[in-house]
């Protein structure tokens, strides 16, 4: 039943606005009379006084020909006069729209009713300049149009709560210059770096020991932000890899340097290996295989989008006569690479399907692995990058992985020297010279729109957090977080835990065995709060050198580097590190580890809107209680509910379970699917579906806590989680994310989740004539 686009509306009411008599297969052709019964159904909370006369105007004989059938131009001008007063679009409506369109057969009498509509982005149409104007208009092409008009309003909460809750600060939002987007999650971000940045010129104001956390920090920012330095250096350091890689005459000699590349700056491997828990035995550390890597995403390379391969390949080139090249050869390597890299994007797993085990977890014997590259010294390869004792290689991708063995011929050894350069400008020029951060700004903006940069001090803030994050977050939370935060939050977890049990064990469609695995993983679920328990100290004996002592940020860089791949390397089929945590503790995030079967919360998270002793209880439920439950539930999402209570890709489920949790997996792809993010893009439910049911697990788990308060005020819960999910971007971005993201984009995952449940009806008086209405046979739920 997947749709263009779809509202958030119930079949009932797209048909209970029409007159008796009209069906689905007559939606075609709706009337202009039956425009008008709908959008004088809607109207009231907008513009009250418009009356049937106002809105359906007849000829100069005063012939209104109700009954004929209504063009897209007629139902868009009845629609402009049933909003006379729309808001002019400021703020993340203005972003939203970006340039209005602009129509070559739009009849002279519509427009400037149908200018005015484009300019407030209601309407918007083909590539071709083409409005449809004589087309007919379906009754969900028109609901499409009154919703757009109803989310600029933004002054009803029950026919779009997102923009009612968020609309003050959408209207004001500005995006940082350098930045994507902006929302909670960035405000936090932004202001734990001024935090960290604080403590960063403490630092290096301070007189530092030789060989201390503090010199170190010290001397890497200090190298960070010399950009005099990193000029004047140029790519001299690299310069000798270039050239060995340009030496090559077989694919077998790109490999050994490649490999010496490898061995000196730790980065600039054709290949990608990484180590991390054996999905089929977590408890110890295994050799996986990425093949080549593409720079982009699989859609970048795969939707024929003028525009991206043309700020591509210009990046391309722009990188290439860094290194050398001349303008026309640069070109010719940009071309090149581009479809290189397309054909291993064509090949390569959808971004929906990388975290499922059943397709990522594919164990090849040595043997076989070496079978798989016949053009490579397989056995070399692996004892060079210290990976020698491995017998056991899971292939990641196994046809991304067969079409990088087709391609790595002698015959496409020009591509592959292009190819391998560039990955070593990519993975080195970020710590060389602003060159390569004016060709990264110059293609961000091509690509999204992005406007402006970061300063010197905060590029240099991020790139020290970035290496640096267990001594910068040890400091952090010994500031800014406190242990009795960490006790609180644990204490709420298990609270959270407890109940998705009693959830569990009420379910009416699984059996009682797989009730008791699905309960079992809960009783074994760690959980992680604030900060670890034990710091890394993996840096302790790396030297950071300042450029004044004769040191570089590349050669910090490389140091670092190194000590990450050693420890890395060493840890091959040795015992996980389960209590090692995968995000820096000021990241404004959380996660579930399937592998780990844990829960982890950074402090970087836990502060207002998120977790706010201030605020009302039902406010930080519907905030940090929504967020942790959703963690909770991706155990049990499409891909987490592979992994039994250890952390082991296992079959836990009987056979007719499994079948009806698939079963109500595909009606959440379908609820969330075609549902429009802004004009002209809509969420995808199949790529979101993971982060759907998290939602909604989150969401019912967190609504039955909530119950446990007396006289909860739920209008405070859904407020509050609609707050944490604000986001502005503009059009380019938000495309792009409809592409890669598996979330479901904010304003969705908002007003799309909560219709699925009762609280939300009974808070805000919604009934089955308001946009927001779900009919309850069309609501969804899993867990």
């Amino acid at each position: 039943m997947k749709k263009a686009t779809k509202l958030l509306l119930a079949s009932s009411l797209l048909l209970s606005a029409l007159p008796a008599g009209l069906t689905q297969a007559e939606e075609a052709t709706l009337t202009r009379a039956q425009v008008v019964d709908y959008l004088l159904s809607i109207t009231d909370d907008y513009a009250p006084n418009v009356a049937k006369t106002d809105i359906l105007k007849g000829d100069a004989k005063g012939n209104t020909a109700e009954s004929r059938p209504v063009s897209l131009i007629e139902a868009l001008i009845m629609l402009g006069r049933a909003f006379p007063n729309l808001p002019t679009p400021v703020g993340n409506d203005l972003r939203q729209v970006g340039t209005p369109a602009t129509f070559s057969d739009v009849p002279n009498w519509a427009q400037t009713e149908l200018a005015r509509l484009a300019k407030a982005g209601i309407v918007n149409g083909t590539t071709e300049g083409k409005l449809g104007s004589s087309d007919p208009v379906t009754l969900e092409q028109l609901q499409t149009f009154a919703h757009r008009a109803m989310a600029l309003e933004g002054t009803n909460p029950r026919d779009d709560y997102y923009e009612y809750i968020n609309k003050d600060w959408l209207n004001k939002s500005t995006i940082d210059a350098g930045e994507m987007s902006n929302g909670v999650f960035n405000e936090l971000t932004v202001g734990n770096d001024k935090r960290i940045s604080a403590m960063i010129d403490q630092i290096a104001a301070a007189p530092q020991t030789s060989g201390s956390v503090e010199q170190k920090i010290a001397d890497f920012y200090g190298n960070a932000l010399d950009i005099e330095h990193r000029n004047k250096q140029g790519i001299e350091p690299i310069k000798p890899y270039l050239k060995a890689i340009d030496e090559a005459t077989t694919v077998q000699q790109l490999f050994d340097a490649t490999m010496k590349t490898e061995d000196k700056l730790a980065v600039g491997s054709l290949m990608s290996f990484g180590i991390m828990s054996d999905a089929k035995n977590s408890s110890v550390n295994a050799l996986y295989f990425g093949a080549l890597a593409t720079t982009l995403d699989k859609n970048s390379y795969m939707s024929g989008d003028a525009k991206t391969e043309e700020a591509y390949k210009a990046y391309l080139a722009g990188l290439l006569k860094l290194a050398g090249s001349d303008e026309k050869s640069a070109q010719q390597q940009a071309d090149a690479m581009f479809a290189f890299e397309k054909q291993l994007a064509e090949a390569s797993m959808d971004p929906q399907d990388q975290g499922d085990v059943a397709k990522y977890y594919n164990p090849y014997t040595r043997a076989q692995f070496k079978a798989l590259f016949p053009t490579v010294d397989v056995d070399k390869m692996l004892q060079e990058v210290g990976l020698g004792k491995a017998d056991k290689v899971i292939v990641t991708d196994v046809g991304l992985a067969k079409k990088s063995a087709e391609l790595l011929t002698d015959k496409n050894l020009d591509t592959l020297k292009t190819y391998a350069k560039v990955m070593l400008l990519n993975s080195t020029g970020g710590v060389l010279s602003e060159d390569f951060e004016k060709l990264s700004q110059d293609f961000q903006a091509k690509m999204y729109g992005i406007q402006g940069e970061k300063t010197r001090q905060q590029k240099a803030v991020a790139l020290t957090q970035s290496v640096m994050s267990d001594d910068l977050g040890r400091m952090f939370t010994e500031r800014y977080f406190s242990p009795e935060a960490k006790q609180d939050v644990e204490k709420m977890v298990q609270q959270f835990i407890g109940v998705y049990k009693q959830r569990i064990q009420n379910l009416d469609w699984m059996s009682e065995t797989t009730k008791a695995k699905a309960i079992k993983k809960l009783d074994t679920m760690k959980v992680k709060v604030g900060y670890p328990d034990k710091w890394d100290d993996s840096l302790k004996d790396v030297q950071i050198v300042s450029v004044k002592n004769g040191g570089s940020l590349l050669d910090n860089f490389v140091a670092i580097n190194k000590a990450a791949r050693d420890k890395m390397i060493a840890s091959l089929g040795q015992p996980v590190d389960k209590e090692a945590w995968g995000l820096s503790v000021y990241t404004v995030n959380a996660y579930y580890s399937p592998l780990n079967n844990e829960i982890v919360f950074p402090a970087g998270i836990l502060q207002a809107p998120f977790y706010d002793i201030e605020a009302k209880h039902e406010t930080n439920m519907g905030a940090i209680g929504m967020v942790i439950a959703h963690e909770i539930s991706h155990a049990f999402d499409n891909m987490g509910a592979s992994y039994d209570e250890n952390g082991n890709a296992a079959d836990w489920w009987t056979a007719e379970d499994y079948k009806k949790f698939q079963e109500k997996l595909q009606r959440v792809v379908e609820y969330y699917d075609g549902v429009e993010i802004m004009p002209g893009v809509q969420n995808n439910g199949k790529l979101t579906v993971s982060e759907n049911v998290a939602d909604l697990g989150g969401m019912a788990a967190s609504l039955q806590v909530l119950s446990q308060t007396p006289n909860a005020d739920y209008k405070a819960y859904f407020e509050g989680y609609a707050t944490i999910w604000r986001m502005t971007m503009n059009r380019e971005v938000a495309a792009y994310y409809s592409t890669i993201d598996t979330h479901s984009a904010n304003k969705v995952r908002v007003n799309r989740t909560i219709g699925n449940f009762p609280q939300f009806y009974e808070a805000y008086g919604v009934t089955d004539k308001d946009a927001m209405f779900v009919a309850p046979e069309d609501r969804v739920s899993i867990w």
